[in-house]
């Protein structure tokens, strides 16, 4: 696949686990906090997700949750990173940290509003310790071993520059457009 290529819902759902996790970042089409994500990150993407097995993303919205990918079918773009770099062990290490996390208790899972003000301000240090936005997730880049994942509470467009600026690594398995 390549950065060009476009999916549908149905291939993302095939994917077969040996390439997971998958790094997804969205752009909700329709939503006014996906607007204004936007608008302050000077970005195209407004939340950050994983594949972790076939069609379930595990996903921070109100809680830190498994969700299918049809879930993004209509209303969303998605691009989906790949590391090719990744082994088998380290593959493994970053599902059992998505695991653990969707296995906290639910006040442990619950979204972060107050770092999303901080966000907002221009202070990302605001933040509830032990709870997490979205774009907190990609510390699992860490887990997979890059020490360059150096990232403070990044928002999903840091992230997506952090993978763009590191293509030796990583690269962009392909995209979905809604009709």
């Amino acid at each position: 696949m390549s950065e060009q290529t476009l999916l549908t819902i149905k291939q993302i759902e095939e994917i077969p686990q040996e390439l997971l996790p998958m790094l997804v970042l969205s752009d909700g089409l329709r939503g006014f906090f996906s607007w204004a994500i936007k608008v302050h990150e000077k970005g195209a993407y407004n939340h950050l997700m994983w594949l972790y097995k076939p069609g379930l993303l595990a996903s921070q919205n109100i809680l830190y949750q498994s969700q299918p990918i049809s879930d993004y079918a209509q209303g969303y773009r998605l691009k989906l990173w790949y590391c090719k770099a990744w082994t088998k062990e380290q593959q493994q290490s970053i599902i059992k940290a998505i695991e653990d996390k969707l296995a906290k208790p639910w006040y442990r899972r619950i979204y972060d509003v107050p770092a999303i003000i901080g966000q907002a301000v221009e202070l990302p240090w605001i933040q509830t310790p032990g709870i997490d936005i979205c774009s907190d997730s990609g510390e699992y880049l860490e887990v997979g071993g890059d020490n360059n994942y150096k990232l403070f509470h990044p928002d999903p467009e840091q992230v997506n520059r952090f993978m763009n600026k590191y293509q030796e690594r990583y690269e962009v398995y392909g995209r979905y457009l809604p009709d």
